[in-house]
């Protein structure tokens, strides 16, 4: 349900099933950039995996092939260090345990535990935004190569969730009345997740993607502020403004399908990758008239320009219909659900939270490259850079016409660059900054977003 908003710096090298290099052994295509989730903002659902190819003509160990037909247990354990503008500093730790054996690829599981937490200057002072703790476990090359496992399990607490009412022309204005100006557009958030996602491979790049999940959830709003204003309305009709205000558990089932033909999952130079879905949620107890419908589908496409520049784009639509708790309101994805529009993984530079609405629609621009290559410790390092345009806007119901979305266009965007770091095959670290109208809700000296995240956005 949330994308954890990642950090790593070295996480990824404990993959150590893709220290070889690229050239020589590269791995299969997989939905999303590979790498350990870290801890952000709420657990993050895990991003379909790849399916392996079946164990067929595996090549012998060498220094330049990863031996993947050697029966070991392979562990590692490095530090957390990265945030972004809306959660602060993050620090903490991986620890991951990898077996290999029989040539399945990338490995034939793998197990992850992170702990990590966020410090970030509060109304009181500095303070710990939030904790996440989360354990993944990964297992290709099962059905004869044919079926992917991804089960999980993970907590978060976060204190600083931002909530500015719902619409697209919710402002970030805190009313010089209010007796708690600091936190006017936050709220509390505790989260509970246990999740299992399943890939299985239908016929050449089109495989059928499923998810089963359970969330418990208990929202807090602070006294005296936005939250807790809009959750005490009745407009006429008697519904609540806002559902999923009390504590509640979320069951839901996911499925759709993929459509993918990039060259690479890590950095993609040319292909596509699509993915569209539906997703079911009925919130427990019943009485809570939590329940609702999700459609989304995320177009990404790649193509080279010339040398090691890349254009990436993507589209991403997602409509939510039914009784939908605020939370998720600024959610997008049925299978990989990512905070958008707002946030590093939809229109950066916007803060979380910022807008809010069941229909999305979410477009990205990139121009990035990975210039200089070079050896550190017998790695390979690559180094490269981005610069994006993104722009998305939401819509508070299906009539188009509410007070809530203002009138015009509306679109929200940012425009910005960062750098890249790859180390060895799949430890990518991405720097960002995105200037943005709307960061001055976050930063009202300083409309910029700052990002430190493992991998390509999309």
């Amino acid at each position: 349900m949330r994308s954890l908003s990642a950090a790593a710096t070295l996480l990824v090298l404990s993959r150590t099933a893709w220290a070889g290099e690229r050239e020589a052994a590269p791995p299969p295509a997989s939905p999303e950039p590979t790498g350990v989730p870290i801890a952000g903002v709420g657990p993050r659902v895990l991003p379909p995996q790849p399916l392996p190819h079946p164990p067929a003509a595996v090549p012998a160990p060498s220094a330049e092939f990863t031996d993947y037909v050697t029966r070991r247990f392979e562990p590692a354990a490095f530090p957390i260090l990265g945030g972004d503008s809306d959660i602060g500093l993050e620090l903490g730790a991986v620890a991951t345990l990898s077996y290999f054996s029989d040539g399945v690829k990338p490995y034939r599981w793998n197990m992850d535990l992170v702990l990590a937490a966020s410090v970030k200057q509060g109304p009181s002072g500095p303070e710990i935004a939030q904790q996440s703790y989360l354990w993944n476990w990964d297992v290709p090359g099962l059905e004869g190569g044919r079926l992917r496992l991804n089960p999980e399990v993970s907590y978060n607490h976060t204190i600083n969730y931002g909530y500015f009412g719902l619409g697209d022309a919710s402002t970030g204005v805190t009313p010089a009345s209010s007796t708690n100006p600091g936190r006017y557009h936050e709220w509390i958030e505790s989260i509970v997740q246990v999740r299992s996602a399943a890939r299985v491979s239908l016929m050449g790049p089109i495989s059928a993607l499923f998810a089963v999940q359970y969330l418990h959830v208990s929202p807090t709003a602070y006294p005296d502020t936005l939250l807790q204003s809009d959750a005490a309305q009745r407009p006429p009709g008697g519904a609540p403004l806002l559902y999923g205000t009390s504590t509640l558990s979320l069951p839901s089932l996911a499925a759709g399908f993929v459509y993918d033909t990039r060259d690479d999952e890590v950095f993609p130079h040319s292909g596509v990758f699509d993915e569209a879905g539906v997703r079911f949620e009925q919130g427990l107890p019943a009485s809570a008239d939590v329940r609702y419908a999700e459609a989304g589908a995320i177009l990404r496409a790649y193509a080279p320009i010339v040398g090691p520049l890349v254009v990436a784009a993507r589209l991403v639509v997602n409509a939510q219909l039914g009784h939908v708790p605020f939370y998720d309101l600024f959610q997008a994805g049925p299978f990989d659900q990512k905070e958008m529009p707002g946030g590093s993984a939809g229109v950066r530079g916007v803060p979380l939270g910022r807008y809010l609405g069941p229909l999305k629609v979410i477009g990205n621009l990139e121009m990035r490259a990975l210039w200089l290559h070079f050896r550190v410790l017998q790695q390979k390092v690559s180094l490269g850079n981005d610069v994006f345009f993104d722009t998305g806007r939401v819509w508070s119901d299906y009539t188009f016409h509410s007070p809530l979305d203002g009138t015009g266009l509306g679109v929200k965007y940012g425009v910005g660059g960062g750098i890249f770091v790859l180390w060895g095959q799949a430890a990518m670290v991405r720097i960002e900054a995105a200037y943005s109208p709307d960061a001055v809700s976050e930063n009202p000296t300083l409309p910029v977003g700052i990002y430190v995240e493992d991998g390509v956005m999309f």
